[in-house]
């Protein structure tokens, strides 16, 4: 079973981290820092989406949704039940806004997974789920990225880890789609086909089978 490897995405973030006010600088749109809790807790979501693939879960099935919303639980607070409670109100609103906003983005990734190329399906769930309005309150950036990596896993494809070499090209892109609304005619029809095919090309080039491990299925 190909799960994520834990160990070369957090090199690759930790290389991203040190090199990020450099790239902050030519950003279009400047940044929140990278911390170095934000990306433990990046890596305690990748390690429990691993236990996911093991289990042969599909994120995007009525039974996998709790899941899907745990990983932004973790991106955001991580599994300390302490911090759990500290946030407790935020992660019960993030619930609420999550079940009104992901049946159109379920039912379009299960309607296109069989269908669809890794690439397509991974570039398509990514540009639904950030552009306005989110699915999530916060960290829709980071969340999304280990879903769409998960996507592309799932359909056999290396993923896509925030590196140095890339992250400017990737995070222009991202927020040209984060400010893109989905309820806007002209955004849909003119904007978000663009954003979708440039980020479906960057994919192409630049997602890495570094990122990716073997591990055997519990019996």
């Amino acid at each position: 079973m190909r799960v994520f490897c834990l160990d070369e995405i957090g090199r690759s973030l930790r290389e991203f981290q040190r090199e990020f006010p450099a790239i902050n600088d030519r950003l279009a749109m400047r940044r929140e820092e990278l911390t170095e809790l934000m990306i433990e807790q990046i890596l305690e979501a990748y390690g429990f989406l691993n236990t996911l693939l093991l289990k042969e879960m599909d994120l995007f099935t009525p039974a996998g949704l709790y899941a899907l919303l745990e990983m932004n639980h973790l991106v955001l607070c991580g599994s300390d039940p302490g911090t759990r409670m500290q946030y407790y109100q935020h992660l019960s609103e993030t619930r609420k806004n999550f079940l009104l906003r992901i049946k159109p983005i379920k039912e379009w990734t299960a309607k296109k997974h069989s269908g669809s190329d890794a690439y397509q399906l991974a570039s398509g769930f990514y540009t639904r789920m950030l552009s306005r309005p989110q699915l999530f309150l916060e960290g829709n950036h980071r969340t999304g990225n280990i879903l769409l990596n998960y996507l592309l896993i799932s359909k056999h494809a290396p993923p896509y880890i925030v590196s140095s070499a890339h992250a400017h090209t990737y995070l222009d892109l991202s927020g040209d789609i984060k400010f893109t609304e989905k309820g806007n005619s002209l955004d849909t029809a003119l904007r978000m086909p663009g954003h979708r095919r440039r980020l479906e090309t960057f994919l192409r080039e630049c997602s890495s089978v570094r990122y990716i491990t073997d591990m055997e299925s519990p019996v």
